[in-house]
């Protein structure tokens, strides 16, 4: 009878505990068959000390297009976003009072040339009297004072109908560089008034990072220094720039210092990704400043619960989780700034399920 009872127990703690839907309770991990797992020791390395600046992707060159007339906008047919090329025709203004100015010059212009031609037959004529004694030195400095204005007035409606000529090219706003149209601040119609642009062109195949570096830093950088500019919203798309421009002077209110980056040309064709990158992109710029001792472990070693880091510390042949705050990453190492220290050993892979105090042998 007791030997029934002792063989029945079990089966009915089974059934119960499997009618209730639960299972049965892991073994603890020290329990757990060991593990085949990658090691490596903790070594701190050189690694490159480099600073980071926030800033904006810009095009290297961006052109306000304005007239210095005032006028009707009798023509502007771009929108913004369309190509243009240099010495295209973009608007056109109404200029019939800088033509009549300038027909009125010309008039007075042609009757200012005569007068002069005259006055400069009427002084040769004086002057070869005078070498012969048949005129008065007196009708010969008149001669020659009257061809002599002549003469300035010639010059003077001359350079009045140069400068009209001039106006008159700002009837027509033609695309200084190839490149794009990014602003379009008037329409068909609307008043042109000298100084107001119509239309900013910029071109977008050239681009650069214009970044603000405190004043503490701003020594740090030079002319020809290279630079890695990291374009998030194209895709995290890094690209290597050259330092063009420090500008020695700073805000004196924020204490930045404007430093400018400029990117190899972009050709869609070779450059994966190249097309993504827009004017107006936030960038980081890093500068590397110099050389530092860090402690790097492959990307693999790490494993993410939350907004947790860590990694499996392997001590008397025991692997515990611990957590750890990363720094840079450069390739597929990271640098582990905290919770770990040179010297002690760890996984190297730490993709396979590993529990915390799981016995773990070296391959």
């Amino acid at each position: 009878m007791t030997a029934r009872l002792s063989f029945a127990l079990p089966l009915m703690l089974a059934a119960l505990v499997s009618a209730c839907g639960g299972e049965p309770p892991a073994p603890p991990a020290d329990e757990l068959d060991p593990v085949s797992v990658e090691t490596a020791t903790a070594t701190a390395t050189s690694a490159a000390q480099a600073g980071r600046y926030s800033g904006t992707i810009q095009g290297t060159r961006r052109v306000p297009l304005a007239t210095k007339m005032m006028g009707t906008v009798t023509e502007l047919t771009v929108e913004e976003g369309d190509r243009v090329q240099q010495g295209e025709t973009l608007a056109r203004i109404r200029s019939q009072n800088v033509q009549a100015q300038r027909r009125q010059v010309q008039a007075r212009l042609r009757e200012a040339r005569a007068a002069r031609d005259n006055a400069e037959t009427q002084f040769n004529r004086i002057k070869a009297l005078r070498e012969k004694d048949s005129a008065t030195e007196q009708e010969f400095d008149n001669a020659q004072t009257a061809y002599e204005r002549a003469q300035a007035q010639v010059e003077a409606l001359e350079s009045r109908l140069a400068e009209t000529e001039d106006m008159l090219t700002y009837a027509t706003l033609d695309a200084p560089i190839n490149g794009y149209v990014v602003e379009k601040r008037s329409e068909e119609g609307a008043l042109a008034a000298p100084g107001r642009p119509l239309l900013v062109v910029e071109t977008l195949d050239d681009l650069k990072a214009v970044v603000q570096v405190p004043a503490e830093d701003v020594n740090r950088f030079a002319v020809g220094d290279s630079a890695t500019v990291l374009i998030g919203a194209a895709g995290n798309v890094q690209r290597r720039g050259v330092v063009t421009q420090v500008n020695p002077s700073g805000n004196a209110v924020s204490r930045q210092f404007t430093v400018q980056v400029r990117l190899p040309r972009i050709d869609s064709d070779e450059a994966p990704g190249a097309t993504a990158i827009k004017s107006g992109m936030y960038a980081e710029v890093r500068h590397q400043t110099g050389t530092r001792s860090a402690l790097m472990v492959p990307e693999t070693a790490l494993i993410e619960r939350g907004q947790l880091t860590g990694l499996y510390a392997v001590s008397r042949g025991t692997a515990r989780l611990r957590w750890v705050r990363t720094g840079t990453q450069e390739g597929r190492r990271v640098e582990v700034l905290s919770g770990l220290r040179p010297g002690e050993t760890y996984v190297v892979d730490a993709t396979p399920r590993i529990a915390d105090g799981q016995p773990v042998r070296s391959q």
